[in-house]
């Protein structure tokens, strides 16, 4: 429960009229926001993974749809340049920095305006881009080879301050 209260009258009577004390509970902090500049930056695409956002589900939405609050999320870590290559980004505290898209993207929502499409196709080279357009539910794209891959990214900062990937530019060449 998130908060009680305590009452010392015996009947419900004299609780109408009585100020009653609250208990709150305590304030915390959550963690900070990774250091991050907003601009170009290299990240390794990691996963796409679904949730379910009970606060989403709508009987219509913007576009006058229902909406299940199902979403998509592309899950990426920042990199950063070494001589020999690219290294994951740490935090102060030693975490990987790990960046989530900025779109929502709905499941199922996958035509030449969706938010999905825009991030996928920065990810996907011309010819896979071209393979998955052409896949069917009978013979789907088989999108293994691009977990792990390194993509050039645009990062911006929601407005709680938490670096996102805005736009997912291309593939880093032989990487």
């Amino acid at each position: 429960m998130i908060w009680s209260y305590r009452a010392d009258a015996a009947d419900q009577s004299e609780m109408e009229n009585q100020h009653m004390p609250w208990n709150l509970p305590a304030p915390t902090k959550g963690g900070d926001a990774p250091s991050v500049e907003d601009g170009l930056a290299v990240a390794r695409f990691d996963d796409i993974l679904a949730r379910h956002v009970p606060d989403f589900v709508t009987e219509k939405d913007n576009y006058g749809k229902p909406d299940d609050g199902n979403r998509i999320d592309f899950q990426f870590t920042l990199m950063v340049q070494e001589d020999k290559g690219y290294a994951v980004a740490y935090t102060e505290g030693g975490d990987p920095i790990e960046l989530r898209q900025g779109k929502a993207c709905k499941p199922g929502a996958t035509g030449e305006k969706s938010n999905f499409r825009m991030y996928l196709a920065g990810i996907l080279t011309p010819q896979e881009l071209a393979a998955w357009e052409a896949s069917t539910e009978d013979a789907p794209f088989d999108g293994s080879a691009i977990k792990g891959r390194l993509v050039h990214v645009k990062i911006a900062h929601n407005k709680r301050d938490w670096p996102e990937v805005e736009q997912v530019i291309s593939p880093v060449k032989g990487k």
